[in-house]
């Protein structure tokens, strides 16, 4: 039921709410189109989203990676607290990845500016994507650190462009120490023109139908994405649900498992996910920051909840993640993150583990369970330029309560990722 209080009709609400939507799915469209690594433009690694001016998720693009599922707000929330909302000017760009923040590997880019209507912040398009590389000891992302610092270069909620000036320091340090500055300087051009469509897109709405209409709209979208997901989980019985795995080692202590226990309480139409269990942080590189857990918490909620309705803020009101600091999800510095990806479908099956009890008939067998790929790289003899090619591993995933597991299928946290031709 719309909130007429708002000053919100149905019939406007639903224009505003596909609109916003659209305007995600274009910004998505620009990226992989303009877009010079294969892992953006032909993998498709990487979502975008739009943001209202605090930080909160408006809209994300359908076919973004679920392991980025409403995590990149967390990067535009440090960015206001960097700047001030008045800190924002038309043709700012900030570049960000700051590993501890982002909680994610530092090829994790983003790009992100702030949309004004009429001098008035009103949002912030954002564009997440995977650079083929960032600096560091290694080639592509880094599988042998024990420490960030190996992993390449770290930029926390830098103006790359400040009122549509780029700041020729940071560009001349992303040139000068990347293997491969063509393709980063492409693609950064490539997400900030997706954000561009983004911010056109977000003014468009906003002269149409006034700014108290479109912030209207926004928090009644973001309630009815509550209601329609705490009537899913007022479905499951209240309890406290756990499951325990284990990870064969970080990658350095080969000899030592890495214990992994979550536990999932449901009371009424609220759910919290603890990870007070899991393994303190690695030596190793398996090692994610805060969001990172948070975006496996919200994989499996969003998939045993309303899994086909369209990501925002509200989706994920009733859900409370519990990630102490100094675990193997929610690391300290200088911890290594290089492969933050390879835990995160073992939690996510761990959480649709613990829940098979309460959803008998959804949940299917743990998958392959990890995020797994390879580099290919060198010096080309006849150029005399360095090469990089880089894929992704396909795996089986587990029976389900009606049918045989697929074949061959990525993991549950990479979604709609394709391989390279």
């Amino acid at each position: 039921m719309v909130n007429m209080k708002r000053n919100v009709d149905p019939i406007t609400l639903e224009v505003v709410r596909n609109s916003l939507i659209a305007a995600a799915e274009e910004m998505a469209t620009v990226l992989a189109r303009t877009a010079y690594n294969v892992m953006i433009y032909e993998v498709q690694d990487f979502c975008v989203c739009l943001f209202d001016e605090n930080g909160q998720l408006v809209a994300q693009d359908t076919s973004g990676l679920p392991i980025f599922l409403s995590d990149l707000g967390m990067a535009i929330e440090d960015g206001i607290q960097k700047y001030g909302r008045d800190g924002f000017a038309p043709g700012d760009v900030i570049i960000m990845n700051h590993p501890y923040i982002c909680g994610q590997h530092l090829n994790n880019m983003v790009i992100y500016t702030p949309a004004f209507y009429e001098g008035k912040l009103i949002g912030f398009p954002a564009a997440r994507a995977h650079w083929v590389d960032v600096g560091g000891s290694r080639v592509g992302f880094n599988t042998m650190s024990t420490e960030i610092f190996a992993e390449g270069l770290q930029f926390r909620s830098i103006k790359i462009y400040e009122a549509g000036k780029p700041n020729d320091a940071v560009m001349q340090i992303l040139t000068d120490n990347l293997r491969f500055p063509e393709a980063a300087l492409g693609d950064l051009r490539a997400q900030i023109a997706s954000c561009r469509i983004g911010e056109q897109r977000l003014l468009e709405i906003v002269k149409k139908y006034g700014y108290d209409t479109f912030r209207g709209c926004i928090e009644e979208i973001w309630d009815q994405s509550e209601q329609l997901t705490r009537l899913e989980v007022e479905k499951l019985k209240d309890g406290v649900y756990t499951a325990e795995g284990f990870m064969d080692n970080d990658g350095v202590d080969m000899d030592k498992p890495v214990n992994m226990k979550i536990s999932v309480k449901v009371e009424g139409s609220n759910v919290t996910m603890d990870f007070s269990e899991i393994a303190d942080q690695c030596k190793g590189f398996i090692n994610s920051g805060y969001s990172g857990g948070i975006a496996a918490a919200r994989v499996a909620f969003k998939n045993i909840t309303l899994p086909s309705l369209p990501i925002n803020e509200g989706c994920f009101r009733p859900l409370k993640v519990i990630i102490p600091e100094g675990k193997v999800l929610n690391a300290k510095p200088p911890a290594a993150l290089g492969e933050w990806s390879t835990s995160l479908p073992l939690v996510i099956d761990l959480i649709l583990k613990a829940l098979a009890p309460a959803l008998p008939d959804k949940i299917p067998a743990a998958h392959k369970g990890d995020m797994g790929g390879f580099t290919i790289h060198g010096m080309n003899p006849r150029t005399g330029k360095r090469f990089v090619c880089m894929e992704i591993h396909g795996g089986g995933w587990g029976g389900r309560p009606y049918e045989d597991g697929v074949n061959t299928s990525v993991s549950i946290c990479q979604g709609n990722v394709k391989n390279v031709p």
